[in-house]
């Protein structure tokens, strides 16, 4: 593919200023920009992420673990494509960032300054994770990523919900607070989605007959 960087990059320090991305209030000039920093990594540097990952997980029982790196292949390289060949509609691409983005800038600066081995590679994760949030306004945990407990990462009528976005909310290094994602519910806890979805049912009905009978 076209897009990937072929000439070998140095093992570390950042390739790029965020800079650029604070001057950035649509969605298509995002879109453009974070392409054009895309390019400076390679499938190796893709590969080199999640070997990174997969090193965090030695200590996550197998079946566990598996699971974990299915979907951070989905979030890192599948991601990282999307990013690379997708393609906006003039109406789509007008449209105003999230007033978030500001903020968002500011800590993937912070964050890719650290003076440590990982710079080079962590503009990357704020590369993707921009396209998720910012572009497709998705979560950056893909739908059905597991989190302790059997819970996981949700779409259900139309909206996000997550079993860790309250509690991980504050943390710095965590995209919690930006992700479009809400806290999962009691009963989306608690209730199967068969059970989930007669609840809703019953719920539209009452609001129905509550508010436009007669």
């Amino acid at each position: 593919m076209g897009f990937w960087n072929r000439e070998g990059t140095p093992l570390s320090g950042t390739l790029f200023s965020w800079d650029e991305f604070t001057r950035v209030s649509r969605k298509g000039a995002l879109l453009a920009l974070l392409k054009e920093k895309g390019q400076l990594y390679s499938p190796e540097d893709l590969e080199l992420m999640l070997n990174r990952y997969a090193k965090k997980l030695k200590n996550v029982p197998k079946e566990y673990g598996d699971s974990l790196m299915q979907y951070a292949r989905i979030q890192i390289v599948d991601g990282y494509h999307r990013m690379m060949t997708d393609e906006l509609t003039p109406i789509r691409s007008a449209v105003l960032l999230s007033h978030s983005w500001k903020a968002f800038t500011a800590d993937a600066q912070r964050a890719t300054l650290k003076g440590t081995p990982g710079d080079r590679l962590r503009p990357l994760k704020y590369l993707i994770a921009a396209y998720t949030v910012y572009i497709k306004e998705e979560p950056v945990h893909p739908v059905g990523m597991p989190f302790p407990g059997g819970f996981s990462v949700e779409q259900y009528d139309g909206e996000y919900y997550c079993p860790v976005r309250a509690v991980w909310n504050d943390i710095d290094d965590a995209f919690c607070k930006y992700c479009p994602a809400v806290q999962s519910r009691e009963r989306d806890l608690l209730l199967s989605k068969n059970e989930r979805n007669l609840v809703t049912k019953k719920e539209k009905l009452n609001n129905y007959f509550y508010n436009f009978k007669g």
